[in-house]
């Protein structure tokens, strides 16, 4: 068997899959397999795929369309330990599973080993922008806290304990649809999981491609996704008896917010309203779990929630 597996899904990435196949074919570490799960490309992405002959790579066809019933079905064949997710449209340096293993065998007690990655776009690949997976240097909880809102890393920027990906943790394939998927499949795992962070900054993001789900950026279609995955993380938490923490009311409400003055910027006023009544739901909710709130949620709660946000804004336009 071997020691990762790497799936990634693939439609319509004629332009792309071919370096993709190319960094993972360049890795120092060799005990890997890669499956391809196809689900409908038009552009000859499949036959891309097919001019690589390497017994390591194994194509499929996906039963269902969208990337989390793609990546769902590679994992019920994937053999390996380990689970790297690779959109096919990324790239792994060459040494990326060799420093992320090292990690993981520097920590036993490791179920997720998450890591930097950089982002850069074809117009300028040399350029690259460094991202720090969230909660690295701090405890388990910080991350707890802040995935119930906000995707922690880029989706291969972690390597996955396969025997964490049980059906139940599978990606969210009612999400296929929306944007933001990757928000409900981690909170999930980081809740239950042991994570550690590794060393390697080799996980390489590809950003403002044509087929990019969120290239043309939608205001409607983002709240709709970001919302449905917080629903997601809502049942939850409902279903498994937790209790929200001070700290996920407050990055909740921060989304929200954010979104309202997202809606409020582009003039969006059904948007705005609904994002502004869940952010101040959320203030409300943080009151009841805090023991000592903070000030600036007392300065929220006093003047309100869309008073203090405009006002902000304000500030920070001048």
């Amino acid at each position: 068997m071997p020691t990762v597996s790497i799936i990634t899904p693939l439609y319509n990435k004629a332009p792309y899959i071919g370096d993709t196949i190319t960094s993972m074919l360049s890795q120092t570490y060799p005990d890997w397999e890669m499956l391809i799960v196809d689900n409908g490309s038009t552009d000859g992405s499949w036959e891309k795929a097919q001019q690589f002959q390497d017994s390591r790579i194994h194509l499929l066809q996906s039963p269902k369309q969208g990337p989390g019933a793609a990546r769902n079905y590679g994992l019920t064949l994937a053999q390996g330990e380990w689970i790297q997710f690779l959109d096919a449209d990324d790239l792994l340096a060459p040494d990326h599973l060799e420093q992320q293993l090292i990690a993981a065998k520097a920590h036993p007690e490791a179920e997720i080993v998450a890591c930097h990655w950089q982002e850069f776009t074809d117009a300028n690949p040399t350029e690259r922008i460094l991202k720090a997976p969230i909660g690295i240097g701090q405890p388990n909880q910080i991350l707890r806290d802040k995935a119930i809102a906000f995707a922690p890393w880029a989706v291969h920027a972690a390597l996955v304990k396969r025997s964490v990906l049980l059906p139940d943790c599978y990606w969210p394939e009612q999400l296929d649809q929306y944007l933001a998927e990757d928000i409900a499949f981690w909170f999930k795992l980081v809740s239950q999981s042991t994570v550690v962070y590794g060393t390697s900054k080799g996980a390489l993001y590809r950003m403002e491609t044509p087929q990019c789900r969120n290239q043309s950026f939608n205001l409607e279609k983002w709240f709709q996704g970001i919302h449905a995955a917080i629903e997601l993380n809502q049942q939850y938490m409902l279903h498994t008896n937790k209790s929200y923490t001070p700290a996920q009311c407050d990055n909740l409400m921060i989304l929200y917010s954010s979104i309202y003055l997202l809606a409020h910027k582009e003039n969006s006023l059904s948007i705005g309203l609904q994002a502004l009544s869940i952010a101040s739901e959320w203030l409300k909710n943080y009151f009841s779990v805090a023991k000592k709130p903070k000030l600036a949620m007392f300065i929220r709660r006093l003047i309100g929630l869309k008073f203090y946000l405009n006002l902000t804004q304000s500030k920070v336009s001048k």
